[in-house]
């Protein structure tokens, strides 16, 4: 009797009704009481299969407004009368069929059920919608920390960045009106000579000379900090060796040829480099 009924559904190639036997009395999970549930099973191919589900939901509604109309009638009426309100609710119910999936976006091409056609038949309906809303914004709530957390990181990674290069980069994420922040240069990758330092030397030459190995001299310092810096994977490291090596290579030529010319010019040499080469590289 559909009094007894709790669901109709399809799944695919599959067609169930679930109907309460008062025989059975068992504690159900969807009720959360006492019930007797029976389900009664048909298999076809998915199109015959969805049009017997159709037909039965329509079936369902029809009991559901006859009954509610029953309950609505004062007196016994004739059977003139009740065809006449038959033909009046049936005249609707047709185009409600037509458009019911279109409208329904909770049925699938391949599934559907009593719940999710929108009946009006029972309190399951809404306890499973409570359910599910309840899931979504824990599910919603965990992905917002989700991206919070990701963006921190980004903010991290970009002012690492900005601290290598000297300029933010434009993936940095920015509130709406919000200025990105100013970061300085990290110490150690950028450097200024001080005007004292220069050689005052007569000797144009020999003047050039001295200015060049003063800015090699600090170009050593800033790659051998570098080189120092803590945390460095294995390639960047031995990279970075590499280039204070090659530095204080550069810086010792450049004292050869400032000693050189100076024994030419009858002067006597200097000793200038306090660097010496890194030992043997790591592979």
């Amino acid at each position: 009797q559909w009094k007894q009924l709790e669901n109709l559904y399809f799944r695919e190639k599959k067609f169930a009704v679930e109907v309460h036997d008062p025989r059975r009395i068992s504690v159900s999970r969807r009720t959360f009481g006492q019930s007797g549930l029976v389900v009664q099973t048909w298999y076809a191919n998915t199109s015959l299969i969805k049009s017997i589900w159709v037909m039965a939901i329509s079936q369902h509604q029809f009991y559901l407004d006859r009954k509610q109309s029953k309950a609505k009638i004062p007196s016994a009426r004739s059977l003139d009368d009740i065809a006449m309100d038959l033909t009046e609710m049936g005249t609707p119910k047709v185009s409600k069929l037509v458009t019911m999936e279109a409208k329904n976006q909770l049925i699938m091409a391949s599934n559907g059920s009593l719940i999710s056609s929108g009946s009006q038949d029972s309190e399951v309906s809404e306890e499973q919608k409570k359910e599910k809303i309840m899931e979504l914004k824990k599910k919603e709530k965990l992905l917002q920390e989700k991206l919070l957390e990701k963006v921190e990181e980004l903010k991290k990674i970009c002012l690492r960045e900005a601290e290598l290069t000297g300029k933010m980069p434009k993936e940095y994420p920015l509130n709406a009106g919000e200025e990105p922040p100013q970061v300085r240069r990290r110490v150690g990758t950028a450097f200024k000579l001080d005007d004292n330092l220069l050689p005052s030397e007569e000797d144009p030459t020999l003047q050039d000379l001295e200015s060049n190995f003063i800015i090699q001299q600090k170009l050593v310092e800033a790659a051998k900090k570098l080189a120092s810096e803590p945390d460095l994977c294995k390639n960047v490291k031995k990279k970075r060796k590499q280039e204070y090596a090659d530095a204080v290579k550069k810086l010792q030529e450049i004292e050869n040829s400032i000693n050189e010319y100076r024994i030419k010019c009858g002067k006597k040499p200097t000793q200038k480099s306090t660097f010496t080469l890194p030992g043997k590289q790591e592979n």
